[in-house]
């Protein structure tokens, strides 16, 4: 039995992440191996850049595996599928299986009539697909039975029927535990396309605990964990690797303030060496946490904010604003690198919010860094059941990515201004922190913005960029402009 698990990777990015290989990809492909060690489990990624499907399908054929699997996320959909129609051209077809959060709502009426769909957690049900098609080596999506208690649907077996084994047990906290992570046995999978890099996606848990409306990992309702000892073994395998660099993907540090300090511990006392970035929540934040952080090496902890505007409803971000001033204000000054994350676009919001949220950001949080986002609608979450729902009070409209484009308080022009306004704030606050500005002031950030925005000259191109909300396309605009007053101007307090 010959798996492949497939992963797309992006190589302009590799100066941040550089690695080919996905960590669902690697978690899948490891639980498999677990389960069955006489199977060839391989990881096989291919490039968005030079992506032919033709090619990729060739290229899998030629290996001639059994079972192909195929990411199913937002950015991955579209060459996902036509991977599936090339791997279904072939002389003799693998079983193809998509699994991700997109296939809980895609349309899948395009694909090829042989796929299955996964939902949900996918270890348990891929490995049971995959057993069948040992046991059968025609076994396909046609095959599956109406009633299969599997969160799995196919052209032969509709998705309603599938959704209600697809709702996860609340008693069952515990992630389906594969072989650990870069050991002797994980070079295996990786045979033929092998992992050479000090970088690499990692994860503690999943789910979260808390309910923010917008959050697409909340399609796993509640905090589910590797076992400690495991993530230790993890860990270990990583330092002897040669990885010197994580990002830890966990929503939430840990999950748990306790688990995330244990987790930093681990990490402090093991592989010293490696250092980390991840997700943190202001909340979770006291005293010994602090200290904790202090005591590691952070590369950076990212920290959302989303909003200050008291008009954006409570179930999409609701932030504890006297935790958040107790601690967050003074990481930085603490050696404890930390990028404040925005939101543009979410409902309720307008113009003068967002630069309120930017002020009091830049200003009173004073983080090393700030980043903004364009708000995406993920399916399955309380958000996307506000798009196009405009006889109500609140709602969205989203273009044919789920990029929010209006909403009950802004239309789609003003959207664009925001756009601009915020790729246009962070980036300047990214080229002065390069320049060696230690903490921008607000006040001439939105005066420098307001002189380039203005100039005719400027304007079309600086726009065209800042509206990509790209820090790295942001800066080559800053690089080029004169500022009205000299550098030293726009440091404000340094």
């Amino acid at each position: 039995m010959k798996i492949a698990i497939i992963s797309f990777f992006d190589s302009l990015r590799f100066d941040e992440y550089p690695i080919t290989h996905s960590l669902g990809a690697m978690r899948l492909g490891a639980y498999l191996q677990q389960r069955h060690p006489e199977w060839q489990v391989r990881l096989r990624a291919f490039d968005e850049r030079t992506w032919s499907a033709e090619q990729a399908g060739a290229a899998l054929s030629a290996e001639d595996f059994d079972t192909v699997g195929l990411p199913a996320y937002i950015w991955t959909l579209q060459r996902s599928r036509e991977l599936a129609a090339a791997l279904a051209a072939a002389d003799t077809a693998p079983l193809v299986v998509c699994g991700g959060p997109e296939t809980r709502a895609m349309d899948h009426s395009d694909w090829p009539e042989q796929a299955v769909f996964v939902m949900g957690q996918g270890e348990e049900p891929l490995t049971w697909l995959c057993e069948q098609r040992a046991a059968d080596p025609a076994f396909a999506g046609l095959a599956l039975d109406p009633d299969l208690p599997q969160p799995i649907y196919s052209a032969a077996r509709p998705r309603k029927g599938a959704f209600r084994y697809a709702v996860p047990d609340r008693g069952d906290r515990r992630l389906p535990h594969g072989l650990p992570l870069f050991g002797s046995d994980f070079d295996r999978m990786a045979q033929g396309d092998p992992v050479e890099t000090d970088f690499a996606w990692y994860e503690t848990a999943r789910g979260c605990i808390y309910d923010c409306s917008f959050c697409g990992h909340n399609t796993l309702p509640f905090f589910a964990t590797f076992d400690l000892d495991f993530v230790r073994t993890e860990i270990v395998n990583m330092r002897d690797r040669g990885i010197r660099r994580i990002f830890l993907i966990d929503p939430i540090l840990g999950g748990k303030p306790a688990r995330g300090k244990e987790i930093m511990r681990m990490f402090r006392d093991l592989a010293p060496e490696i250092a980390i970035s991840a997700y943190m929540r202001p909340e979770f934040l006291d005293d010994e946490f602090v200290e904790v952080l202090v005591e590691s090496n952070i590369h950076e902890l990212l920290m959302g904010l989303q909003t200050t505007n008291p008009n954006v409803p409570k179930h999409v971000r609701g932030n504890h604003f006297e935790k958040i001033m107790k601690f967050v204000p003074h990481l930085a000054a603490r050696g404890i690198p930390w990028r404040a994350e925005l939101i543009v676009g979410l409902p309720g919001d307008d113009m003068a919010g967002l630069r309120e949220s930017l002020r009091f950001t830049v200003e009173e949080l004073r983080p090393w860094s700030v980043h903004a986002y364009h708000l995406t609608a993920i399916p399955e979450t309380k958000l996307f059941e506000l798009l196009d729902r405009t006889d109500e009070e609140v709602w969205i409209k989203a273009d044919e990515r789920l990029r929010v484009v209006s909403a009950s308080s802004y239309d789609e022009r003003e959207l664009r201004d925001m756009l601009v306004y915020a790729g246009a704030v962070t980036s300047l606050h990214a080229h002065l922190r390069d320049s060696g500005v230690v903490q921008p002031d607000y006040d001439l950030l939105d005066r420098e913005v307001g002189r380039i925005l203005a100039d005719p000259a400027e304007r079309p191109r600086a726009a065209a960029a800042f509206i990509r909300m790209s820090q790295d396309l942001g800066r080559e605009i800053w690089r080029h402009h004169t500022p009205a007053a000299p550098s030293a101007a726009l440091a404000g307090r340094a």
